[in-house]
């Protein structure tokens, strides 16, 4: 008995005496069939293809990753959704995963004692607190990955903490530290001094941002963590050093020779013009939080800030109870300075 195929690519073409031909293929984009359609040879043909077609079987944990990264001996959607860095990270975590665990038989993760093997090469880098917790989070989107395409059952690194504890979400520039970048640093590292500050926009999404990106009154960023856009307003002053800039690269941001910034160079030339202006203790990406604080204390909400650095509200809130609500000197003097304030007009009334 014939069954109906589905998935049979049919394309109709043509032929110069005016006749159509139809051609069957196995898929879109798959091999052309060359048996008679409804016909039990037809079926049989489409099964070999198809058997052909399957990906190998998937034994190990380095299956998991190449299945992480490829399908069907093409690249997967969701690695290629991923920020280029973010893949850099991946593959680098990738090496050691495997260098640690060359042959693991998928069956063997999922068994007991799995577990502690993983928290024990997770504590293996606790020298880089950071780097372990990266290596960790890399095995773990492997695992979970796996247990959304049902190949195991449970992601073994799930309820593993992390070593690193630091947050920056403590620190923000201070105005004279601003004050002194902004007036001392060359011109190529101004510019992106000045668009973190002014959008809280993490470094990688600025270096990649193109002219196209910049409309005249907004700059379009979208966010490699998350894939969010934001269109973000320019302040008047980002706007007169922009429009002033010749347009003559693709990328808005440049390093001395005109040319594209790479990860590394900005971070070795931002650190040496730090060290140059005699600015320590702070980062780049600690603009994100000065940009925070300062629209708080502007009286921006939480909620507004939000929207442009897109941050989650509890994000922001963080940065706020961290640094904003504790640190804000002239507020918490502003309460002594009132109760000295009625404790004197009280003893004056008290006298009389």
């Amino acid at each position: 008995m014939l069954v109906r195929i589905k998935g049979i690519h049919r394309v109709k073409r043509k032929l110069a005496d005016g006749s159509t031909r139809v051609h069957y293929y196995a898929w879109r984009g798959g091999p052309k069939m060359t048996a008679a359609p409804k016909t039990e040879a037809f079926a049989l043909e489409y099964a070999r293809l198809k058997e052909g077609a399957q990906p190998k079987t998937t034994k190990t944990l380095g299956d998991l990753i190449d299945r992480f990264t490829t399908v069907d001996g093409k690249p997967n959607p969701d690695w290629l959704a991923l920020a280029e860095t973010t893949r850099r990270d991946y593959v680098y975590a990738f090496g050691l995963i495997r260098k640690q665990w060359p042959s693991m038989p998928i069956a063997l993760t999922q068994q007991k004692g799995m577990k502690g093997e993983i928290r024990k090469w997770h504590r293996s880098f606790a020298d880089n607190p950071r780097k372990a917790d990266k290596m960790l989070f890399t095995l773990s989107k492997v695992f979970s990955y796996a247990v959304a395409d049902e190949l195991i059952e449970k992601n073994p690194c799930a309820d593993i903490g992390r070593l690193y504890s630091g947050s920056r979400k403590d620190v923000v520039w201070s105005p004279e530290q601003v004050e002194t970048f902004r007036t001392g640093a060359a011109p190529h590292l101004r510019l992106p001094f000045e668009i973190a500050i002014n959008t809280a926009q993490r470094q990688g999404d600025i270096l990649a941002m193109s002219w196209k990106d910049y409309d005249g009154t907004h700059l379009f960023i979208r966010q490699s963590k998350g894939g969010k856009r934001v269109k973000v307003r320019v302040h008047r002053d980002l706007k007169a050093m922009l429009d002033a800039m010749p347009k003559h690269t693709i990328r808005i941001l440049t390093n001395s020779r005109g040319r594209p910034w790479t990860k590394d160079g900005f971070k070795t030339s931002w650190g040496k013009e730090c060290a140059r202006l005699g600015i320590s203790g702070v980062t780049f990406h600690d603009l994100r939080g000065t940009f925070i604080t300062e629209r708080k204390r502007e009286g921006s909400t939480a909620e507004q800030i939000a929207g442009v650095t897109g941050h989650s509200i509890s994000e922001i809130n963080t940065v706020l109870e961290r640094h904003y609500l504790a640190d804000d000197q002239q507020a918490s003097d502003a309460v002594i300075l009132r109760m000295e304030k009625n404790t004197s007009r009280t003893k004056r009334v008290n006298v009389r």
